[in-house]
């Protein structure tokens, strides 16, 4: 009678509080009564106390402890046939209170999304407006399942265990109310129940009387769904974790590790630059966080280290995907970013320049709003990579501390400008910035303390002194030979690797680099350079900065012809870039305008200049007359999608072989016509092409073309590197720069007189350069290629062994003057 009145009540509830009469007041009088004969008072002062408001017990009421320690004390001291020899142990007690707490827990439940149902069935009523219901009271109970499912991730456990818990409070009352000896008490009638739930068997054993062989069936079914339900749940769960798993879902612990943000062209060269920096620890952790799908980045990943041609080598380090979205905290705090050691922050594909520039800057708050004291203590930085160089400021007004910046067309500007002038700079630089070689590093040394820089220039037979940093931060590169090493600094150096050098016994002379006589004595290299005629094939949103650094480099009266299939009358809005820059104001250059396209043989012929109103102005020029030919990333095949940079390079591949292709016949054509001109004939230059994608090296090399700058592969190797070591941005700043040391290559007879001294050590070279305050980093013999000569371009080996020079010889340098 206790479970009837406790497992009625929430129903008696919700229909009372409707008001629909189901439980009205003879009702209540009526279950007052058969309460009271049963002699159940406590249950029975209840419902008389709730009998005036017309509301019997409410689902809170049923869940009240009082109610049920009352109804279950009362319910102990009756016994299980209603004598007393019979009466339940206080042993019973735990059970009925589980069962009784349990079931009415769930009817509480079930009561009350009745009543919120019905509730929303009035309302639904009255938004009708007596219009014909289209929907019945099922749609409704299956709409508040699917919300109950989708907004609960423990829908379907807390569904599991209601439904086994009914079967098992069914099963054990049918078993004691059936009368049955074998059942004369609630824990054996409930653990039988239970049994039948989750054993199939066990309805074997059940006693032949109809009412429990009946009890068990009911509750086997039911327990087959159940089993069902759970291997279902158990399924789904197992199959979500693994999916989780597989697209990059989980967090990630770990700390000191390098942090890559976004995937474009650029990810696998710089996950390449990070493995090779952390060789020499045996590897190290990179995370990479990007709005791609993990699987999609690891069959990238897998694909470059399973190329035949460069494959890439991770050498120990872990690389960890996980999908995501840069801009947002919660994601950053996935890939542990408030611990990275350093962040490298690459701008987004399918962006234009202002766009990605934005989200850049948002991804850089976002790592100061996860961690306001990110990068406080000078050891943590952010390697942010923006696209246009007039926002660099923005980045530095929200993080001047932390961020160090790459501006990528302005580093790849200045980077093909050099290159353009002197073709075989870019195996230099390309073997200068990455950690296959020598690479840069700072480093402290007491016992140097004192010495001037030119002495220091010979203290190092494993790496090349460039420069010092000084205690507050600044960095001196190619300092004046007098510069002294003071206390508190740093040797910057180019070496192999951070423990691969240190200071020799001293003991090697400085003879080498002193002057006879007086300071006016010392030779002076005669840099006068007459004006240059420069092409630039193609065009590039940022081409006005391109275009004032050449101004910068080029000596006055030099012309620049530009060709390219914008109408002439539309460049200079072009260059102005919609009034975002200011107009050119050149010093140096002439500029000369040619419409044509670069890769068509016909254009390339008639190379006139065009004024604004699209009409020749006479001055034509051909191939074989420029200096230098500067073969430029198409914006247009930029733009067609993810494979724009294969695009841009085949039109960049098909530019250089047609030019060289011209020239060379042009050439061979002079050599005939002028063969008996006691004058030398001017060989043509070398076409330089901006390449995006390094797989296209292996065919710019059978083609036999030898002027090509790999961008993305260079600005990738930078970023690595200062990601290793900020200062290096301030470096390598210096060496892209008009105003600080450049690199040149300088031929070996500036330093050395052939006919006088051809024999002498690298370092004697090096010491002679100081003389013009040049620091000398590497030479290529004549009768060896730069491919070949990898070892000697940078950081040579045997310093102090003399060699015989001979012409041809090249020196490379650090310089303030061409």
């Amino acid at each position: 009678s206790a479970l009837v009145a406790i497992a009625a009540a929430p129903f008696s509830s919700a229909f009372t509080a409707r008001g629909n009469g189901l439980m009205s007041s003879p009702n209540l009088n009526s279950l007052s009564s058969m309460t009271a004969a049963s002699n159940l008072s406590p249950i029975s002062s209840i419902i008389n106390k709730q009998r005036s408001s017309l509301h019997l017990v409410s689902p809170h009421d049923i869940m009240d402890a009082d109610f049920i320690s009352t109804a279950t004390s009362f319910l102990l001291s009756r016994g299980s046939r209603g004598s007393t020899e019979n009466a339940i142990p206080p042993s019973e007690g735990v059970t009925l209170t589980i069962l009784t707490a349990g079931f009415a827990a769930i009817v509480s439940f079930l009561a009350n999304e009745y009543k919120f149902l019905k509730d929303k069935s009035n309302v639904m009523d009255g938004a009708l407006n007596k219009k014909e219901r289209d929907y019945t009271f099922v749609d409704l109970v299956d709409y508040r399942l699917d919300y109950f499912f989708s907004t609960n991730e423990w829908a379907k456990v807390i569904l599991l265990f209601g439904l086994s818990y009914v079967l098992v409070v069914v099963g054990a009352g049918l078993l004691v109310i059936g009368d049955s000896d074998d059942y004369d008490s609630i824990s054996e009638a409930a653990w039988t129940s239970w049994t039948y739930v989750v054993d199939p068997g066990a309805q074997a054993d059940a006693p032949s009387e109809l009412i429990p062989r009946a009890v068990s069936l009911f509750v086997t079914l039911g327990g087959l769904l159940v089993f069902a339900l759970l291997i279902g749940i158990v399924g789904e769960s197992i199959g979500e974790k693994i999916e989780d798993l597989k697209t990059g879902k989980s967090r990630v612990f770990e700390s000191g590790h390098t942090l890559m943000l976004n995937w474009n062209d650029k990810s696998i060269a710089v996950i390449q630059q990070i493995a090779l920096a952390n060789e020499s620890e045996g590897g190290g952790v990179m995370v990479v966080l990007s709005q791609l799908e993990k699987e999609e980045m690891e069959e990238r990943l897998e694909s470059a280290i399973n190329a035949k041609e460069n494959p890439l080598d991770l050498m120990g380090t872990e690389v960890v995907f996980r999908q995501g979205n840069p801009i947002l905290e919660n994601d950053l705090k996935k890939v542990s970013a408030d611990t990275a050691r350093a962040v490298i922050a690459l701008t987004p594909p399918d962006f234009d320049s202002d766009e990605a520039d934005a989200n850049m800057l948002r991804q850089v708050l976002a790592v100061k709003a996860l961690d306001k004291d990110f990068g406080s203590d000078g050891e943590r930085h952010v390697v942010v990579e923006l696209q246009d160089v007039d926002n660099k400021e923005l980045i530095k007004m929200v993080a001047p501390d932390f961020a160090e910046i790459i501006v990528n067309h302005d580093m790849i500007g200045r980077l093909m400008l050099q290159c353009a002038r002197t073709p075989e700079l870019a195996y230099v630089l390309d073997s200068m910035m990455g950690f296959e070689g020598s690479e840069f590093y700072f480093d402290t040394w007491p016992e140097l303390y004192g010495k001037t820089f030119k002495e220091i220039t010979v203290r190092f037979d494993e790496a090349i002194p460039v420069g010092f940093r000084s205690e507050d931060g600044g960095v001196r590169v190619n300092p004046m030979d007098n510069d002294v090493y003071q206390e508190g600094e740093e040797i910057l150096v180019l070496a192999e690797d951070d423990d691969s050098y240190e200071p020799n016994d001293g003991t090697y002379p400085l003879t080498a680099g002193d002057c006879i006589g007086n300071e006016e004595e010392c030779p002076l290299y005669d840099a006068v350079r007459p004006p240059e005629k420069i092409l630039f094939c193609g065009w590039r949103r940022d081409m006005s900065d391109l275009i004032s650094q050449l101004d910068e480099f080029v000596p006055a009266g030099s012309e620049l012809w530009l060709l390219n299939q914008i109408p002439a009358n539309m460049r200079e809005n072009r260059l102005l870039d919609g009034g975002n820059k200011e107009k050119l104001k050149l010093k140096n250059l002439i500029m000369k305008n040619v419409v044509g396209d670069h890769i068509l043989r016909r254009d390339l012929k008639r190379i006139w200049d065009t004024n604004a109103e699209g009409g020749y102005t006479g001055e034509k020029i051909t191939l074989d007359q420029f200096d230098s030919i500067l073969i430029l990333s198409d914006e247009t095949a930029m733009k067609s999608g993810e494979k724009g940079s294969t695009s841009s390079d085949s039109r960049s591949l098909a530019a250089v072989l047609i030019i060289q292709d011209m020239m060379e016949k042009m050439y061979e054509l002079k050599k005939r016509k002028f063969a008996s001109s006691p004058e030398p004939i001017k060989p043509p230059c070398v076409p330089v092409s901006e390449i995006l994608d390094t797989r296209t090296k292996s065919l710019l090399n059978v083609a036999n073309c030898k002027g090509y700058v790999l961008s993305n592969q260079i600005v990738s190797s930078v970023m690595a590197q200062v990601a290793e070591e900020k200062d290096i941005n301030v470096v390598l700043s210096e060496l892209f720069s008009s105003d600080g040391s450049e690199t040149y290559i300088r031929p070996v007879e500036k330093f050395v007189d052939l006919d006088e001294e051809d024999s002498m050590s690298f370092w004697d070279v090096a010491l002679k350069a100081r003389q013009y305050r040049e620091v000398v980093v590497g030479y290529k013999p004549a009768d060896l290629d730069y491919e070949d000569a990898e070892e000697l371009i940078i950081n040579p080996p045997n310093k102090s062994v003399p060699r015989r020079w001979k012409a041809g010889d090249k020196i490379v340098v650090f310089s303030l003057e061409d």
